[in-house]
């Protein structure tokens, strides 16, 4: 048996988890871990199955994150970032490996730091296993692997809602404190072989993605693939690296008069809503090292009421924990995407879940 706890197990990103780790081997036990009891409760109730169980968490009281940890293979932590800390802590207590969503750089950087502290518990942490970062890193060691070498990568995700009914409504389809961290922190990029803090809400760019998206605009935002891409491939020559994701101007605008006028997390928060019906959208991660472009495709899955945003961000992290319950991923320590997991056997999980890699060659 494989036994895996999904802290916030119970949110957007944690049920697409908790659905692929059941659906993926009849041998895996789910422990779905969240501060919504009730919540957890009705997920579990859902599977009517003895492999998905739940339970309370109180993510802030460390006996408690170090009982549900106790006894797993690993924790796949979908929590906000400002508790992989201590996550990780209580990982290292109960000795169990560990795998996250990203730590929206300042927080990968104090993770990074915990590297010996694994390696010497025999355990393995991979940091940064969603969509981006995540598949991401991935894609660029891919990109890297056949160039031999790399002065320049680009990141950029691009998402179109197929669905035709698009509310006019202000919403987030994903966790509103990701959403107003990106557009108010100052994004890191890496230039001239130097890490540099920029201008937020700058970098403006229409970028075209692959049919069905098209063209749409990109801007500069704060992610964690910056603080150790430039440092996984410093040797294969890379002196710039960056990252842009879609957001609507307009929205954008909206988001930022409201935050001036006073406007706290409490109330973006409300703005969270679940969707009427499933999500159809699609979406593409990019990432083009010097002339190679390595894409990435995802779609929805209206069965488990997953948007394309949702099953490339919570498969990638159960695959990953999975690899290292049955022995794939072998190193020890806290590790980025890029050096943790073996790239072809990943891209290989990736197409059973219905997600693509296309290479192109720029002229």
């Amino acid at each position: 048996m494989r036994h895996f706890v999904v802290l916030g197990g119970a949110g957007t990103i944690g049920k697409i988890v908790v659905h692929d780790l059941f659906e993926s081997h009849k041998d895996n036990r789910i422990v779905i871990a969240d501060y919504r009891e009730s919540a957890a409760l009705s997920l579990a109730e859902s599977f009517n199955n003895p492999r998905v169980t739940a339970r309370f968490l109180d993510a802030n009281v460390l006996g408690s994150l170090i009982d549900a940890l106790s006894g797993q293979n690993a924790v796949i932590n979908c929590l906000q970032h400002n508790f992989n800390l201590s996550v990780m802590n209580a990982a290292l207590i109960s000795g169990t490996h560990y795998v996250d969503l990203g730590g929206l750089f300042s927080f990968t950087r104090k993770q990074l730091k915990l590297h010996k502290h694994f390696r010497r518990a025999g355990l393995t942490a991979v940091i940064g296993m969603g969509c981006s970062p995540g598949i991401t890193n991935i894609q660029a060691a891919y990109a890297i692997s056949k160039l031999g070498r790399a002065r320049s990568i680009k990141i950029r995700v691009g998402n179109i809602d197929l669905s035709g009914n698009a509310s006019k409504d202000l919403w987030f389809s994903y966790s509103a404190q990701t959403i107003t961290e990106e557009l108010t922190l100052r994004p890191w990029i890496f230039r001239n072989g130097k890490f540099q803090q920029i201008s937020p809400r700058t970098g403006w760019e229409l970028t075209e993605f692959p049919e069905p998206i098209g063209k749409i605009w990109t801007l500069w935002t704060r992610h964690s693939e910056i603080a150790t891409l430039p440092l996984s491939f410093k040797r294969q020559g890379v002196k710039f690296c960056d990252f842009k994701v879609s957001f609507e101007p307009d929205f954008v605008e909206e988001i930022m008069r409201r935050y001036k006028t006073g406007w706290v997390l409490a109330d973006f928060q409300k703005l969270m809503t679940s969707p009427k019906q499933p999500p159809q959208d699609y979406e593409v991660s990019r990432v083009t090292v010097d002339n190679l472009v390595v894409d990435c495709h995802a779609q929805s899955k209206p069965e488990w009421w997953a948007s394309a945003g949702d099953i490339n961000t919570g498969c990638p992290p159960s695959i990953v924990a999975q690899m290292i319950a049955e022995g794939a991923i072998t190193e020890r320590g806290v590790m980025p995407p890029e050096v943790a997991v073996p790239i072809q056997p990943f891209f290989a999980e990736l197409k059973k879940r219905n997600m693509s890699i296309v290479e192109t060659r720029l002229d």
